[in-house]
């Protein structure tokens, strides 16, 4: 019977050893995503390709006034996607904030959500959106063929698509203003370019020194 419990025991001990052991594999697997992750945006081939048109739509906002989006105007826009039920888009609001404060003269930031209308006016309320533009509805994320959040779109003020994608921090957002000035696509794709490009200025200088 001792020798019963004395194995019982030994069983739990090696089964906490083994849970302490994956959640330390877990972490160190988070770890190495966050190192590994790219650097920019994650765009998803859906839609329109970037610099070319937007799409253009018009929409409501929560108070009813009209909204366009893809058109040509004074200033850029950056349509920000987002819902009361993502956690992920909640964290990025105050970097939105910034950015849209930050570039208030050249930039108009749109939130562009959908689903029942309580959700969005407590989101409004505890984020202190009472000021932005605010749309609720479909017919945005339709257009611009959204399927995951958080996810960002810039549009040039001549109605054109600059850089589009997924976006889970800062860093991903800044990154479309940085492909926008960059003309590409994503900031993978600019450094992707850039080894073919000192490539072609090597050849280039090879082929003189014949």
């Amino acid at each position: 019977m001792q020798g019963l419990m004395i194995s019982s025991v030994l069983v739990w001990v090696l089964l906490i050893a083994l849970a302490f052991a994956v959640m330390g594999l877990v972490r160190q697997i988070g770890v190495l995503h966050g190192r590994i992750a790219p650097a920019g945006a994650l765009m998803v081939d859906k839609g329109v390709a970037v610099n070319e048109a937007a799409p253009q739509v018009t929409a409501a906002d929560r108070h009813g006034r009209p909204v366009h989006f893809g058109y040509a105007g004074e200033k850029n826009q950056l349509l920000f996607f987002l819902s009361p039920t993502c956690p992920i888009c909640k964290s990025l609001l105050p970097a939105i904030k910034s950015i849209a404060k930050e570039q208030a003269n050249s930039l108009d930031v749109v939130f562009v959500s959908d689903g029942d209308m309580d959700a969005q006016q407590a989101l409004i309320r505890e984020h202190k959106l009472e000021d932005a533009t605010y749309v609720v509805g479909p017919e945005v994320g339709m257009t611009y063929q959204i399927g995951k959040l958080p996810y960002a779109a810039l549009i040039d003020k001549a109605g054109t698509l600059r850089a589009k994608g997924l976006v889970n921090s800062r860093e991903h957002l800044d990154s479309l203003f940085e492909v926008e000035h960059l003309k590409h696509a994503t900031l993978q794709q600019y450094l992707n370019a850039q080894p073919r490009e000192h490539d072609h200025a090597h050849d280039h200088s090879h082929g003189h020194s014949h």
